[in-house]
């Protein structure tokens, strides 16, 4: 390919760039709420991004104590101990402008003259296909710089790296338009369910229980309580990481087991519309099953609750499990054992003011069609991951070639 070089990341036009781990790294008591600079932990950086739902923060006085860790725009944050591989692009969009790493992690700051920072974030994206193979540590995985640095990659002319970078990046652009939408449709059903049911909700109502609204509440088997192993391919299989906060699957944390195991786990088929709920581990992860994702089981860590259609829906099942009038109440009962649970009688149990049949009607034709263009988002969504995870390999590679390179064959 015309103009294309091969590098080991050592020599390629980047720098690897460790964080500040001598006398002066911060202790917990010089983490703040809100600071001056905010201090990256591994769960800030997660696999396709940063995660700044849960940040930590240190003062002017502590950052200036730092010699190194700091970031600079279009830098790029890898991960390299206990979940290895993770990245972060520090571009525009960040709205903190002092950022430093954590022991747990590297910067990859590209020499913009030689490598287009936009590109540098799609081959590191390729890369993590890889990085088990320099992995080493069983109970704290790392990647060693000196191993990071033999790693080989391809580098095209800058043009070509441009027009790589622009085609994956429109995708991707694409795919957080509409994330963004369906935020903004979940927080629409959240306040609506809010304002009908908490604010507004007539001492009159019917008070029952979540039991009251379902025809079946169950969680799921484990297969290798059955003596049965995860295959590489066949029917789905749900755990509690395969849900996020969003109420949308994770299909690449989605297992799979074999036609076999999953009639024998028959208790924990899942339907099309059920309502699951985490409830071990990460506890209150809630999402309702679309026809789409079928066949598929699940394990004990999720419930499986199977809506009474008469007299309820899954939307409205799904506003009441994340709600604060729920959540609050379930606090209380989690059991803080090894693994944190809640189990399934309590949900069950739960109170819930049961509105008249016609509010339920009013409410679901509104809800409804709010979640209808929130699952056709999350649809088109999983197309252009698809069509981007099968781009950039091939991309990257000089499989496919882009505008620039068909001029210049």
């Amino acid at each position: 390919m015309k103009g294309w070089k091969e590098y080991k990341l050592g020599e390629a036009p980047l720098q690897i760039i460790d964080g500040d781990r001598g006398k002066n790294y911060p202790s917990n008591n010089d983490f703040k709420k809100s600071e001056y600079c905010l201090f990256l932990s591994t769960k800030n950086v997660r696999e396709d991004g940063f995660d700044f739902s849960d940040c930590v923060f240190i003062t002017k006085e502590k950052d200036e104590q730092l010699r190194k860790g700091k970031l600079n725009r279009l830098d790029l944050v890898l991960t390299t101990r206990g979940t290895v591989g993770n990245l972060g692009f520090y571009n525009k969009s960040v709205k903190f402008n002092n950022i430093r790493i954590n022991s747990g992690m590297v910067i990859i700051r590209p020499d913009v003259q030689k490598l287009i920072p936009e590109f540098n974030y799609y081959l590191f994206k390729k890369l993590q296909d890889n990085f088990h193979t320099y992995t080493s540590g069983s109970a704290q995985p790392q990647l060693p710089i000196k191993d990071l640095v033999e790693m080989e990659i391809l580098l095209p002319p800058l043009p070509e790296q441009r027009a790589i970078a622009s085609v994956l990046s429109s995708l991707d652009d694409k795919i957080d338009l509409l994330n963004r939408q369906n935020k903004t449709l979940e927080g629409m059903a959240e306040a609506l369910f809010r304002q009908w049911f908490v604010e507004e909700a007539d001492e009159g109502w019917e008070v029952g229980k979540v039991s009251d609204l379902c025809s079946k509440i169950t969680k799921g088997t484990t297969p290798t309580t059955f003596g049965q192993q995860f295959t590489e391919t066949g029917i789905n299989f749900i755990k509690a990481e395969s849900i996020n906060d969003s109420g949308d699957f994770i299909l690449e944390k989605i297992a799979k087991i074999s036609n076999e195991t999953h009639q024998l786990l028959n208790r924990s088929i899942i339907e099309n519309r059920d309502v699951l709920c985490s409830i071990a581990g990460t506890i209150g992860r809630i999402a309702i099953v679309m026809e789409d994702l079928l066949p598929a089981n699940t394990n004990q860590a999720v419930a499986i609750l199977r809506i009474n259609n008469d007299i309820c829906f899954p939307e409205f099942m799904y506003l009441f499990l994340k709600s604060s009038q729920f959540r609050e109440k379930m606090d209380s009962k989690i059991v803080h054992a090894v693994q944190p649970n809640l189990s399934l009688g309590e949900i069950g149990n739960t109170t819930i003011q049961i509105p008249p049949i016609k509010k339920m009607s009013v409410f679901k034709q509104i809800a409804t069609s709010i979640f209808e263009k929130k699952y056709y988002n999350v649809t088109q969504i999983r197309n252009l991951e698809k069509l981007r995870n099968t781009l950039l390999p091939k991309m990257m590679s000089g499989e496919v070639k882009t505008s620039y390179s068909e001029e210049n064959i």
